[in-house]
């Protein structure tokens, strides 16, 4: 009995010191192991969230701009070579307007071309005309820009249009005589209670045979909507220029501009896509309209040839990669957009090796002080401007 017991309690005593090392190596080992896992894990989800993201914002900056370029010279079926603007003298805002912090704005009037190029017919003060109605630029053009409010120039594109308004109404009836008040079916977007700027608009009168800019302002008497353009507005005389009477299902639209640029909001570390914007009555606010946008690039196709009657062919057969390279922008057909994405934050993952992409196939150089660590993604497409093409 007692031979039995002590074999039980040999049995029965605990691990020796030896086993309890290996057993501690071999956890050790595990948990090593295992903690590698997370951390590669943890990173790559880190990256592809970083990765959707980018994908997310870039395709969204790409569709604010193109979205809004598809409208760009629209001024009814006549297309902008038929907008007569000789009747109007002056647009509003008529003062420079700048934007509180952190927005950077200010931009000039409600046709900022006419302040870079006041010698130039085309755009002064002309914004649908073939010249004026598109203009891209290399940096960003201070002098459009209130003292004091212009936003660093950086080394990225910027781009204006102008064009129609996508919110048309048409006219009920025609006009009987030259001087009558355009009646419109309904005040559909209450331009009527506008109070900024005493409630005028510039607008755009069409329909398939001529088409007028001018200063008016919405009223309503009764159930019927009307726009007036008489003289006291603005305008020169209370007739359009060549006296048409624009007869029912004529359109009435707003004038309205987009200006898109690259600048970095106060505080943060990565630039951001902004867009200043006219609606007909007011020069908005600087908008920003997404985050973590490193640079914008333009290139524009230019039709350089005619066909054998002299009109253009309305091809873009040369691409040029800068906007001090565009011989005329009256044959600007397309623009090409390109935009470079970066992560919010630096080193997004730090087991990938990150490289600089190109930008619209040309060598892309990283800004003064950007961070080398962030992830870069290029973004890009192709406009081509259909009233610009349709107008032929």
């Amino acid at each position: 009995m007692t031979h039995d017991r002590s074999c039980r309690w040999r049995r029965q005593q605990g691990l020796t010191l030896v086993e309890m090392l290996v057993a501690m190596t071999l956890g050790l080992v595990v948990l090593v192991g295992l903690s590698s896992v997370y951390v590669a894990v943890k990173q790559s989800f880190r990256f592809q969230e970083t990765s959707g993201r980018m994908v997310e914002d870039g395709n969204f900056a790409l569709d604010s701009i193109a979205r809004d370029l598809r409208m760009a010279g629209f001024a009814g079926c006549m297309g902008i070579t038929s907008v007569t603007v000789g009747s109007t003298t002056t647009y509003y805002p008529t003062t420079s307007l700048s934007s509180a912090a952190p927005n950077p704005g200010g931009i000039d009037g409600p046709n900022p071309l006419s302040v870079l190029e006041p010698s130039n017919a085309e755009v002064t003060p002309q914004p649908l005309m073939p010249k004026g109605f598109l203009r891209g630029f290399d940096s960003i053009p201070s002098a459009m820009f209130s003292t004091g409010t212009a936003p660093a120039a950086g080394s990225s594109s910027a781009l204006f249009f102008a064009s129609g308004s996508a919110n048309v109404v048409s006219l009920s009836s025609a006009m009987a005589a030259s001087t009558d008040a355009l009646t419109i079916t309904e005040d559909t977007y209450k331009w009527r209670n506008t109070t900024t700027n005493s409630g005028v608009y510039d607008f755009v009168v069409s329909d398939c045979t001529t088409s007028n800019l001018f200063r008016g302002k919405v009223s309503l008497s009764g159930s019927v909507a009307s726009v007036a353009h008489d003289n006291a507005l603005g305008n020169q005389t209370g007739s359009f220029t060549g006296s048409p009477l624009y007869g029912a299902g004529s359109m009435v639209m707003p004038l309205e501009w987009r200006f898109f640029y690259i600048t970095t909001r106060s505080g943060a570390d990565t630039p951001s896509l902004y867009m200043v914007s006219y609606d007909g009555n007011n020069r908005q606010s600087a908008q920003e309209i997404v985050s973590n946008v490193e640079a914008l690039r333009i290139h524009y196709g230019e039709n350089t040839a005619n066909n054998p009657d002299g009109s253009a062919t309305m091809q873009p057969d040369v691409w040029r990669t800068t906007a001090a390279a565009v011989t005329d922008w009256s044959r600007v057909v397309a623009v090409r957009v390109g935009l470079i994405m970066v992560s919010g934050e630096d080193n997004a993952d730090n087991d990938i090796s990150l490289t600089v992409p190109t930008l619209l196939g040309q060598t892309y150089t990283l800004p003064t002080g950007a961070s080398a660590n962030r992830v870069r993604k290029e973004f890009s497409t192709t406009v081509v401007l259909r009233n610009r093409v349709a107008a032929r």
